[in-house]
């Protein structure tokens, strides 16, 4: 962990029952005494996206588009400050040009994690960095799972996006739930860990979401203009060679000849539909000639 800068670390605080302190945190069963806020003070509509911090591209670009999405819709976006989710999430709505929300298990001079020190200035300066954490606080791990209490009590609806069988994510969810807040839920491909606790989420009768209109909706919110997230490819549109190799690729990078062990193909065949994904941007090539879904 880092230190952010003085003239950047001064926050303001909110004490309960001052008019700057929102009034959803005094309603819960265990509200903060205060907060600590380096930002300005948040807009009425507030949805939650959250979910894994080790996420996948799938999950990166999910995130940022229903960020980017529901910030062009007018809503706050609020999340915590983690990689994977968090950061995509914020990051769209960033380039909405919206109000983004990010809640920390540390103080506000504290950057963790430390490679988010631009993201949080970019986040203080167009919406709001939030702690109840007094400065100097370090991020222990108790102190991430009572934040996520304040995430989903601050929001109308909390949407969870890559998420395995024992998330932090899932944590943010069963307070939604307690709070009465609308719970949704982005699906994810079918037998991979990180689709787990959504698939759980949904068979629990969280609300699926295709794209950020779906989570306006059940906000009986107008939704702008419908526009479905960019989930990938579908099985239909591939052909055998490109499907048993897309399976093969999995959420991990693989090398040619990985991908030849697990797919019984020739090395002209691979190249070949490689090649072939890739022009339809599906597939990236990464330093040290490993092949990635995009």
């Amino acid at each position: 962990m880092e230190c952010l800068t003085p003239s950047f670390a001064q926050p303001w605080q909110a004490r309960a029952g001052e008019p700057r302190f929102p009034p959803e945190l005094a309603r819960i069963s265990d509200p903060p005494q205060g907060l600590y806020v380096r930002g300005r003070a948040l807009p009425e509509r507030r949805v939650a996206v959250v979910g894994a911090r080790a996420t996948d591209p799938y999950g990166a670009r999910v995130a940022r588009q229903l960020g980017h999405d529901l910030a062009g819709a007018g809503v706050c976006v609020v999340s915590g400050g983690a990689g994977g989710i968090d950061t995509a999430a914020l990051e769209g709505c960033l380039e909405a040009g919206g109000f983004p929300v990010a809640v920390l298990g540390t103080g506000l001079d504290i950057v963790y994690p430390a490679e988010n020190r631009q993201l949080f200035e970019r986040i203080a300066l167009a919406g709001a960095l939030l702690s109840e954490y007094p400065p100097g606080t370090p991020g222990l791990r108790h102190h991430f799972a009572r934040r996520n209490r304040i995430i989903s009590a601050l929001c109308s609806a909390v949407v969870v996006v890559r998420a395995a069988e024992k998330s932090g994510s899932l944590i943010t969810a069963r307070y939604a739930v307690r709070q009465g807040k609308v719970l949704v839920a982005v699906p994810g491909r079918v037998g991979e860990p990180l689709s787990a606790g959504v698939h759980q989420l949904l068979k629990q009768g969280a609300i699926l979401a295709e794209s950020a209109a779906d989570v306006l909706r059940a906000l009986c919110l107008k939704p702008p203009v419908q526009q479905k997230l960019n989930l990938g490819p579908t099985v239909e549109t591939m052909d055998g060679d490109e499907r048993r190799l897309w399976d093969a690729l999995g959420a991990d990078s693989h090398s040619i000849d990985e991908l030849i062990l697990r797919t019984g193909l020739s090395v002209p065949e691979i190249s070949a539909t490689l090649l072939e994904l890739e022009l339809k941007g599906w597939v990236v090539q990464k330093p040290g000639m490993v092949y990635l879904r995009k």
